[in-house]
Formats: C-alpha cells, structure tokens, sequence
C-alpha cells in the first residue's frame, strides 16, 4: 500500500486549514483506491521531519510555502520519494514588496528566502510531480526567487471546491452585512489591529443608518475577544448580533446565506461567503489575500489594512457591491469553473505521475 502524508496546518482549530484537509479527504475517499492508497494527515502529534514511513508527500492548502515545510519536500525528494503541491501560497511579504509586484516590478525577496533557501525552493519545484500553487502572486513570487515557470501552475486555492449543501439561496427581508473580525496580533500591512477594528467601527455605524444589520462572526477561537470587542464599540446591540459559535464550514455557510454581502478579515471567510452566493470585501491584512484576491479577478474589492481612510475604502466597496452584485457571483462561478478540473487533476491520476 502506498503511503502519502498530508502536510497542512491542521488540529489546531483554525477553521480556513481545516477545511482545505476535509476537502483533501473528501477528495481521497472519492477518487482514491483506498486499497491502494493511504492518506495520513499531519496532526499535531505526528513528527513530520520523520518522512520514511511515506512512500509520497503532499504540500497541501494554505500559506505553507515556508522555509520549514520546503526542506521537509526537498529531504523527500534526496530519498527518492514523489512530492506533490496542491494549491499551497506563499504569504509574509511586506507591503513594500507588494506594491512592486502588483506595479509589474521586480520585488528584494532576500529577506523572505535567502539562497540557500532559494536554490532549495527551486530544485523542490523543479523535481516535484505536480507543482500547483494557490495564486497568481504567489507564482510570480517564485519567478522572482528563480523558479522556472513551466515547473509550476495555478490551479487555485482548494476552497474553491466547496459546496453549499441542503442550503436554501433565500434571502431575508433584512439586509445584513457579515462581518468576519479576528486577531493576527498586530502581523497585518500598518501593524495596527486596533485602527482597523476602529474603522469597522465607523462602517458598521453607517450601514447600520442605512438599513443594514450586522452579523459578526469568527472562525478562530483566538479571534472571539477581537469580535467582543467589536460588538461592544459599535454599541447597538438591537443592530448587531455577535456569533461566537465555531462552526464547521457546512454550518456558517448556512449561517452566511442570510447576508446580503460579508466584510471578511481572514482569508478563507472570503470564500465560504463567496460559496454561499454572497459576495465579499477582503481586507488585505498580508499577502495571501492579494494573492487569492488576484487569483478570483476580484481585486478592485479588497481593501488594505495600511489604507488611509479605511472607513471610506470599505464603504465604496459596498456601493460597488450594490451595484455589481449578480457580476460578482457570476466572476466567481467563472473562475471556479476554470480552476476545478486542475484541483482535481491528482486526484484523477491517483497521485500517479510518469516522469
């Protein structure tokens, strides 16, 4: 039996990983021979430096395109065992480095990944049989770190397969905006949780004059005292519910099905509100939200941490929203369209390649 260890960060309650392995699992037990092949996940108690007892490695979704987890990939590929990437991104690229990648340029990556860790990267991607990573930024990222290109494909993040099930596409008579609120304590583009939570503040405040009420809603339990907080300062609690239920991704796409759109701070909040027929404002805390942003062609609704005049910024989304809303949906099917056969794509070679 062949053995193929799942690397995620998973076990740790963090709702956006834990889908990306149900689906990776889903997946397996759907198109896998599983008299033939056996996935083992890389729970929290599961040593992942100790690779022999697997036969393949597979680098699965999130923001793992991380130093650690590279060389885990390249010792694999040193003992001769088949190593698999499957919609993973890269994220903690400062804000400078940003703007020059999204102008065209060429961005400093020295700090991210030195050479060594660099020539490791390349040679990973170069001997991988199957290399597909979650966004458009993130392969232009590896381009600039040396990559070859052609050793590499965008087949989207794996939360693009989700699917609602048994959900009901009716709207209240209510319009309610979403919003996803948490905490990455204070490591997000202006280093200031605290001005962002300010300026939700502000927009919940006026969508609340408009019309609007507010749903607020986590899917980490470190992120419930952020989301208390933010219930307390907008101080209109026959306006405001705060859920602090932690709901597996099934559940709060139920829950979201109600809004009319969600304000979502982590990255994967995007998608399950996306998958459930609302459309989205991410708020570009780091990296990976540019990159998943980009990757759905919705880039002109997401608004930066570090943006002066973020109150304003997320309003002028909504009106976007209001005014764009079946365009959106439709962009969104699009894409998902386009990037499912690729996510697929190993499942239907059973994790088989021919060199």
């Amino acid at each position: 039996m062949k053995k193929i260890l799942y690397i995620g960060w998973i076990g740790f309650g963090n709702l956006g990983d834990e889908l990306l392995w149900h689906i990776f699992k889903d997946l397996s037990n759907y198109y896998l021979n599983q008299e033939e092949i056996k996935i083992i996940p890389s729970l929290p108690d599961l040593d992942i430096q100790n690779i022999e007892p697997y036969d393949a490695i597979v680098l699965g979704g999130g923001s793992l395109l991380l130093p650690g987890y590279i060389e885990i990939l390249y010792k694999a590929i040193e003992r001769q065992k088949e190593i698999f990437i499957w919609g993973s991104g890269i994220d903690w690229i400062d804000k400078e480095e940003l703007d020059l990648i999204l102008l065209g340029k060429a961005p400093c990556l020295e700090k991210l990944s030195p050479e060594r860790e660099a020539a490791i990267l390349r040679e990973t991607f170069a001997k991988a049989k199957f290399a597909g990573v979650r966004g458009p930024l993130t392969k232009q990222v590896l381009a600039s770190l040396g990559a070859n290109s052609k050793n590499i494909q965008i087949i989207g993040d794996p939360g693009l397969l989700l699917e609602t099930q048994d959900i009901p596409n009716i709207k209240n008579q209510e319009k309610i905006v979403g919003i996803n609120w948490g905490t990455t304590y204070d490591r997000l583009y202006g280093q200031n949780e605290i001005e962002v939570e300010d300026a939700l503040v502000n927009v919940s405040k006026n969508l609340i004059k408009q019309g609007y009420k507010i749903l607020i809603y986590t899917v980490w339990a470190a992120d419930s005292p952020s989301c208390q907080r933010l219930f307390e300062k907008i101080n209109s609690p026959e306006n405001v519910k705060f859920d602090d239920t932690l709901y597996n991704e099934q559940e709060l796409m139920s829950q979201l099905s109600s809004c009319s759109m969600t304000i979502n701070f982590k990255l994967h909040a995007n998608l399950l509100s996306l998958a459930t027929h609302v459309p989205c404002i991410p708020l570009g805390y780091r990296f990976k939200v540019f990159d998943l942003a980009y990757l759905l062609g919705l880039e002109k609704y997401i608004v930066s941490t570090d943006a002066p005049l973020l109150d304003i910024n997320i309003l002028e989304r909504v009106k976007l929203i209001e005014d764009n809303h079946s365009e959106i949906l439709k962009q969104f099917r699009l894409t998902q369209k386009y990037y499912n056969h690729k996510l697929l794509e190993p499942f239907q070679n059973q994790f088989k390649w021919q060199d």
